[in-house]
């Protein structure tokens, strides 16, 4: 059986009343830059895409300014979260601005926040390189639980 591979998964969420006004957007894909890691570490191409199979990123989670404050952001991640695990990925993570408080809001949901500039192991899915973001990003992970 071939394994089910999301590479890039989106999900909007429209006005009740409106379909046609987007209130909120969640984007997320593989990632690419993990695999170029894997490369440079000593993987061939085809074992660090296999590996970039367990790894996706969230690259834009946005609410229209009048729609934050309802729970749209959450339920979006929330659901990222739901298929990220259905299709088996090990972690999903993403970044954000260190100068925004959303601390938090990512950790009420089940992510840990890592400070600006903060490295963090791939040791859950054995590789010996660490991912991270520039002095004035914070990063977000969740992890799939063992077992």
């Amino acid at each position: 059986m071939t394994p089910l591979v999301c590479r890039w998964w989106q999900r909007s969420y429209r006005h009740p009343d409106d379909q046609e006004q987007v209130l909120g957007v969640l984007s997320a894909t593989a990632l690419g830059t993990f695999i170029e890691i894997a490369t440079s570490n000593g993987y061939a191409l085809p074992q660090a895409m296999a590996l970039g199979l367990f790894v996706a990123k969230i690259h834009g989670l946005a609410v229209a300014e009048p729609a934050r404050g309802q729970g749209i952001a959450a339920e979006l991640l929330k659901g990222a979260w739901q298929v990220h695990q259905q299709l088996g990925y090990r972690l999903l993570y993403g970044s954000y601005e260190a100068d925004r408080d959303l601390k938090v809001f990512y950790t009420r949901l089940g992510y840990n926040v890592h400070a600006p500039g903060e490295h963090f192991p791939l040791d859950r899915i054995s590789l010996p390189f660490r991912l991270g973001a520039g002095d004035d990003q914070c990063m977000f992970t969740r992890w799939r639980p063992r077992g």
